[in-house]
């Protein structure tokens, strides 16, 4: 599974790919996985253009595997009993969160 991230102060994140074992979706769509790593610097952040595009041979490294759980509360068409089967998700930024990008209301 893809799983994409633009919270980029969160501990997970390596270049907009997410690097948790695994995801917990919350009711609310809200990423409970998500942790903000107070080692990542403001400053730093604020300049992603660098970090925008990753050479080809990098692209597998930052890939999870199809076995990725995502564990899903919220009421979306891709909810299986409790567990995400959509290909991959994006989470997205939110002021003091993260919330799944890729919800639709079921």
């Amino acid at each position: 599974m893809d799983l994409r991230c633009t919270k980029t102060d969160c501990k997970h994140n390596h270049k907009y790919a997410c690097m948790a074992k695994s995801i917990d979706v919350a009711k609310n769509t809200e990423c409970k996985t998500y942790k903000k790593d107070p080692l990542k610097d403001v400053k730093d952040l604020q300049d992603i253009s660098r970090d925008m595009f990753e050479i080809s041979p990098d692209v597998a490294h930052y890939k999870h595997n199809d076995n990725m759980c995502v564990d899903c509360g919220a009421k979306c068409v891709f909810n299986r009993q409790g567990k995400c089967n959509a290909n991959g998700i994006t989470v997205l930024e939110e002021k003091q969160n993260a919330s799944c990008g890729t919800f639709i209301k079921e």
